[in-house]
């Protein structure tokens, strides 16, 4: 029969809601009753079918399924109405029921708006006659399984994304090896590669973690049931690439063929492990630092001594001829070289493999010392120190340190006035990775500059360090006194 065929008979209708209507009236599921024409004509529907779709003020009778219960623009209601269609013209071509669904037909809610639904529908034809007069939809609102379903579905795809999960089964007994597509990219597998069997992928187990991947299998078959089976290895893929995978799964017995299987999940923990192998690695890179920046001071403070027991020896030789005006000389030049020592260890700064300090800002610090140490203004030793910072170990550093401070010293010392505007200036340069450093100052009385007694101590500290560091000292003593440190850069960073 043509689906567009109206049901003519207003006896025959009749007869159908009577008989149908009561035994369907108190049926807890929902029924509904229409003609198979073009528009699936309405004729009834139970109390049930209203109470599930919260239409009790719907007047259905005559009019078409999809003009009472219009669909919506959403994704699912076209699909439905087809499928509804097409299930009618089998029923009137085979006579038979059919089951179709879960479809998405989405009803309108007490506020007015569509509200995502699904339903299950069972069609069955209602027979006159030898002739399908109408059908019998039995439709069961399956939305909460259907969206239960969905974010099931939806949690288990954000953990496997999330965390590289992936599922296996392992029959130990026949070496198959089951699992999800993800393993084999964990292993390095091309997809459909490695076959069905666990042996390619026991071969890329680091050899030395296969061993105890062997004795954990081992161990859980013959542990009891429920004993969960852990294993962290390496895999190494052929791309040269390391993997670092985490399984975790438990012994159950396979109700198909009733055969003991290892049953678990792969997690790919690569990056976490990559990230705790860099942290163990600064770490002991900082340990190791920690110890240089000891061994730096204990050798600093070896330094000092050195330099007070060579003042010590000094005094000691001059014997009674020593005044308390030499004395204090010898005990400020101890403090000022002390002082540079110090502000090197204050200006160390941990970088990923070593101590360095900036010269540029130990030049400044020392600057800055000698400024308040001899009470003048800032404009009297000027540092010209260029825009390049540049860094020094801090073992060079030390030295530097020390030589810079006596040269400063020295210029103070000789040529210096307190009543002249003459400045001191301080500049430091870098061509073609040689540093050189000056500092100078205009030396109003030159004779003077050979008569102030020294002992010769800071210039044999210089001359020692400057041979240590490969560095070259030179000073001219004319109407400009001139000391001049020159180094190659490579040799002290």
């Amino acid at each position: 029969m043509d689906v567009s065929v109206s049901w003519a008979s207003a006896n025959a209708a009749e007869n159908v809601l009577r008989l149908a209507g009561k035994a369907l009236e108190t049926a807890p599921f929902a029924a509904l009753i229409f003609e198979p024409n073009q528009n699936l004509t309405l004729l009834w529907r139970n109390p049930a079918h209203v109470e599930m779709t919260a239409t009790p003020d719907l007047d259905i009778a005559g009019r078409g399924m999809f003009e009472a219960f219009p669909p919506t623009d959403e994704e699912g209601g076209d699909a439905a109405m087809d499928a509804i269609r097409s299930t009618v013209r089998a029923i009137l071509e085979t006579g038979a029921p059919v089951s179709i669904g879960p479809y998405r037909y989405d009803l309108v809610n007490e506020a007015g708006d569509y509200e995502e639904r699904y339903w299950k529908i069972q069609m069955s034809p209602i027979v006159e006659e030898g002739e399908t007069v109408a059908i019998l939809q039995i439709a069961r609102d399956v939305t909460d399984r259907v969206l239960s379903e969905e974010l099931s579905s939806a949690e288990k795809r954000s953990a496997v994304a999330t965390t590289a999960v992936s599922y296996f089964t392992f029959d130990p007994s026949s070496g198959r090896f089951d699992r999800s597509e993800a393993v084999d990219e964990m292993f390095g597998f091309a997809p459909g590669e490695a076959g069905d069997l666990a042996g390619p992928f026991f071969e890329r187990v680091d050899p030395e973690d296969l061993p105890a991947v062997y004795a954990e299998v081992d161990r859980v078959f013959a542990a009891p049931r429920g004993e969960i089976a852990a294993f962290d290895y390496r895999v190494n893929r052929p791309d040269g690439t390391e993997r670092f995978l985490r399984i975790r799964g438990e012994v159950v017995i396979d109700p198909h063929d009733r055969r003991r299987k290892l049953v678990g999940t792969f997690a790919d923990f690569t990056d976490i492990e990559r990230q705790r192998r860099q942290l163990d690695r600064e770490n002991q890179m900082k340990t190791a630092l920690v110890e240089e920046a000891n061994h730096r001071i204990k050798n600093s403070l070896m330094l000092s001594l050195a330099m007070i027991n060579v003042e010590r020896r000094s005094l000691v030789k001059q014997g009674d001829d020593a005044s308390l005006e030499d004395l204090v000389g010898v005990l400020n030049g101890i403090a000022e070289r002390i002082e540079a020592v110090s502000a090197v260890h204050g200006l160390m700064q941990m970088t990923a493999s070593d101590l360095q300090v900036s010269l540029n800002q130990l030049i400044r610090q020392l600057v800055d010392h000698t400024l308040r140490s001899v009470a003048i203004g800032t404009d009297r030793l000027i540092p010209d120190l260029g825009d390049r910072e540049v860094f020094v170990g801090s073992q060079p550093a030390v030295s530097l340190g020390l030589i810079i401070n006596e040269m400063l010293t020295n210029a103070l010392k000789y040529g210096f006035h307190p009543d002249s505007s003459e400045p001191i200036h301080v500049r430091l340069r870098i061509v073609e990775d040689l540093l050189t450093l000056e500092v100078s100052n205009t030396v109003l009385d030159p004779g003077s500059i050979r008569r102030i007694p020294s002992t010769g101590i800071g210039s044999r500290l210089v001359a020692q360090m400057a041979e240590n560091l490969g560095a070259t000292i030179s000073t001219d003593e004319g109407e400009t006194y001139l000391s001049k440190l020159e180094i190659d850069l490579a040799s002290i960073e």
